[in-house]
């Protein structure tokens, strides 16, 4: 069985490492029963069609609740949180919102150097076993492994909440092949800790993306809208993406256990390379990959890639009553990318009304 290791080292290392949360998921050697409701809920939403165009969340069906698929011989999953709440200093700035989460470096370079650190001691204080870093780029069902853990309760808007930083915080997990002992037990379920009464995450989404409690239609959020979904977006919802460029996060700004979330104070996360606004007129002369490379290199914005985010400047325009811009958005309706086209035309048409 090989050396086991003590949740009292687990979590002093995650503590050295600066991860603000901590907990641990045992992984049953047959795993084929673990999460039954949650494999079951899994497949029914892919079925809804609710994950737009996110085709790989069908491929990772698989092992969304099977950590051996990724380490063999999995006996357990440290899970990890590192908050990146940051104030927002002039909330009534011009210029199109960025997500808090992307206002600095990318926290996948951040979060998974500490992991690899993490790992490594572990590895170390258990001689013999194996170890994998994950993070949101894995198979991993996340939110599942994470209320496992006593990390946090999952809330209605999907997000999981931790009392001192709200759903203001990263997830990461080390999965290792020793055993881990004399971990504490996460206490008293808090799902429903949101409270019966309270929808304020549901009532702010312009989208209703938030359709019920605990239930989201991706395809419907503006952060998936804005980030993920490729080419133009449904004309009907453009005007209600209002002035987010990149993601979004008025659910996670109206929660309860959110408002009054501990600070950051990791350096890579307040040097803002974002930042919290962006000027439209910057991003519309955005012209090529080489362009938005040497602005965004290293921020999360880059998932967005030039087309996406000049096709959201355009949305932002048209939203904002940037007549200003006209312009700049008559240049882009011959754009070779057919979403920023499309967007500069509808902004066109927008604003031309307004004149």
């Amino acid at each position: 069985m090989g050396v086991p290791l003590e949740w009292s080292v687990v979590e002093a290392r995650c503590r050295s490492h600066r991860l603000d949360l901590c907990g641990v998921v045992a992984v049953p050697v047959a795993a084929r029963s673990e999460g039954e409701v949650e494999r079951q809920a899994y497949r029914a939403y892919l079925a809804s069609g609710h994950h737009g165009d996110m085709s790989y969340l069908e491929r990772h069906e698989a092992g969304k609740l099977q950590p051996q698929h990724l380490l063999p011989a999995c006996r357990a999953l440290v899970v990890v949180g590192m908050g990146y709440h940051q104030r927002d200093e002039q909330p009534t700035a011009a210029g199109g919102r960025v997500a808090r989460y992307a206002w600095g470096r990318d926290y996948h370079k951040v979060l998974s150097s500490r992991l690899r650190g993490l790992a490594a001691d572990l590895q170390d204080a258990a001689p013999g076993s194996a170890v994998r870093v994950a993070s949101d780029a894995t198979p991993l069902l996340e939110t599942y492994y994470a209320e496992r853990a006593g990390v946090g309760f999952r809330g209605k808007h999907t997000l999981v909440i931790s009392r001192p930083y709200g759903s203001w915080f990263f997830i990461g997990e080390v999965l290792t092949t020793a055993e881990v002992v004399g971990v504490p037990s996460p206490g008293i379920s808090e799902r429903k800790r949101c409270g019966v009464a309270c929808r304020h995450c549901i009532d702010i989404c312009p989208t209703g993306a938030i359709h019920a409690p605990y239930q989201l239609d991706a395809s419907r959020c503006i952060s998936y809208l804005t980030i993920e979904h490729r080419g133009p977006i449904d004309e009907a919802l453009r005007p209600l993406i209002g002035d987010w460029l990149f993601g979004c996060d008025l659910c996670q700004e109206v929660c309860p256990w959110s408002v009054r979330a501990r600070e950051t104070e990791e350096a890579d996360l307040r040097s803002h390379r974002a930042g919290p606004r962006l000027s439209v007129e910057e991003l519309l002369q955005i012209a090529s990959h080489e362009q938005m490379v040497a602005r965004f290199a290293g921020s999360p914005l880059m998932r967005a890639g030039r087309d996406r985010l000049v096709r959201n400047a355009c949305t932002v325009a048209a939203n904002t009553g940037a007549v200003g811009q006209l312009p700049r958005l008559r240049r882009l309706q011959g754009d070779r990318d057919q979403g920023v086209a499309e967007h500069a035309a509808w902004a066109v048409r927008r604003l031309e009304q307004e004149r």
